[in-house]
């Protein structure tokens, strides 16, 4: 261990890479999925080590799981199942520890460094693996990739169990690790030196001080402290908090696995045609110019032909929508795309430690949407939202989170909220107008909401309310969920 160094996780720079005010104080923030991976970790390191046969080896580590719930000791005892199906047994000699893997530099005369770690180091002559534990969807990064390049002996190779996929792999090392690495120390120097205010992204939604950086302020201007619970509702489950209490907490708080991905054709489609409009309309001066047709149709040249028209015909509709509504154009400014608009609330309810032990104390609850186009009109301000679907109510809770949270972030008095449809009917926006009147009965909505969710139990993935409809035919948690089966 070098002494004297201030060494940062690649975790931690990735998370700079994206907002400076990622890193600092934060909230007691339930992080099921990180729970799980700490439970099932002590579960793999006890029955690596134990020497008894399997059957007892596997019961007396599976005692990591009795302090969940039944839904979280059934992920993490399929968890840990698959990893040893991975790795079986007889093994080498084994040796359970958070290896760390160095990389070092000088940033303004100072030795600056980054470290990945490895969770089990499995040994014999010849060789050493180091085991990287993956119990959730995301990929290693390139940093680690590229410091595992730098760091790696003769005999050693670095490899990932990534548990949801049943993959047990070696760890690519990528041709320019030099360039990442030293990219990456650029991202510690310039957090070090010139640290910036919050960016917000859709990193927002796996932050754990939203309510504390500033960018999602607390609506009475109380102060999130520490020791308070947070958790983060973002637009599309706040949308679903009416339907199914159930399926917003365990997107929300429990990080249950869905049962199935799928992506729609109208699904992609509705994407594409965000990115391609905001490339369009954010600081465009001319948006009902003669000539930007052409220049979308520039600009979908490499786009599949059954998307590109479908893209065009939206386009137009929405420049039509905007046009029958702004009498000046001078009226209408779109400064920001895809910018996160939100704000906190601090109520009463349930707060759990390190040990699983209950508390009452704040929890401080995070309402946050990516809003699609952000800006001025007539001179106050403005929240477009684009739709590709059907005309739907919960555009109104939509208009008010983000209404709300331009007052709160960008002081402002009045807000307008354009929501402009593009489906089989055509081309409609349907306009909305918020002032202090509004703004007072919008907080006492959300601070009911907020209360909700405060009394979430954040220990058990069972406990929040459930309805049973129609909607349970289109959930994701169809084969999870005790209630539909």
């Amino acid at each position: 261990m070098n002494q004297g160094i201030k060494f940062y996780k690649t975790y931690e720079v990735k998370k700079i890479s994206e907002c400076h005010q990622s890193i600092g104080p934060k909230t007691l923030t339930p992080n099921s999925r990180l729970d799980r991976w700490n439970g099932v970790h002590n579960a793999i390191s006890d029955w690596l080590l134990n020497e008894a046969n399997d059957e007892v080896a596997v019961k007396v580590a599976e005692e990591n799981f009795q302090f969940y719930d039944p839904l979280q000791r059934k992920i993490m005892s399929e968890l840990f199942e698959r990893f040893r199906s991975l790795v079986p047994k007889p093994l080498p000699q084994v040796n359970i520890d958070f290896y760390r893997q160095e990389i070092i530099r000088e940033i303004d005369s100072e030795e600056k460094g980054m470290y990945t770690s490895f969770q089990y180091q499995l040994e014999d002559e010849d060789n050493t693996e180091y085991i990287k534990l993956k119990a959730g969807v995301s990929d290693i990064e390139d940093i680690d990739r590229a410091i595992v390049a730098e760091t790696k002996l003769e005999g050693e190779t670095f490899l990932t169990a990534q548990l949801i996929h049943d993959d047990f792999d070696e760890i690519k090392e990528p041709e320019n690790s030099k360039e990442i690495i030293d990219n990456y120390f650029n991202i510690i120097q310039e957090f070090e030196t010139n640290r910036k205010q919050a960016t917000p992204g859709l990193h927002c939604y796996m932050c754990s001080r939203p309510s504390r950086c500033g960018q999602y302020p607390v609506v009475d201007g109380q102060e999130a402290k520490s020791n308070n619970r947070g958790i983060l509702i973002s637009k599309s489950n706040l949308l679903n908090l009416e339907t199914c209490e159930r399926w917003t907490s365990w997107r929300a708080q429990y990080a249950i696995p869905k049962d199935i991905e799928n992506e729609s054709f109208e699904a992609e489609l509705g994407q594409k045609f965000h990115t391609y409009s905001q490339k369009m309309l954010e600081k465009n001066k001319d948006i009902f110019g003669d000539k930007e047709i052409e220049r979308l149709k520039k600009l979908l040249v490499d786009e599949e032909e059954k998307f590109a028209s479908q893209i065009l015909k939206k386009y137009e509709e929405l420049i039509q929508a905007l046009d029958d509504e702004v009498e000046d154009q001078n009226d209408l400014e779109i400064k920001l795309s895809e910018y996160g608009l939100g704000f906190s609330i601090l109520k009463d309810g349930i707060v759990s430690n390190s040990k699983m032990e209950l508390r009452e104390d704040k929890v401080a609850v995070t309402f946050m949407g990516q809003a699609d186009l952000v800006g001025r009109y007539k001179g106050k301000g403005l929240v477009i939202e684009l739709k590709t679907g059907q005309e739907s109510n919960d555009d109104l809770t939509e208009a008010e989170l983000y209404a709300l949270g331009a007052k709160l972030l960008l002081k402002e008095d009045e807000v307008y909220v354009f929501h402009i449809y593009t489906n089989k009917d055509g081309g409609k926006l349907k306009k909305r107008k918020f002032g202090e009147s509004e703004f007072d009965s919008i907080i006492k909505k959300f601070e009911d909401k907020a209360q909700r969710i405060a009394n979430w139990n954040p220990n058990d993935s069972l406990s929040p309310s459930y309805n049973v409809g129609d909607w349970c035919s289109n959930c994701d948690y169809q084969t999870t969920c005790p209630e539909y089966r």
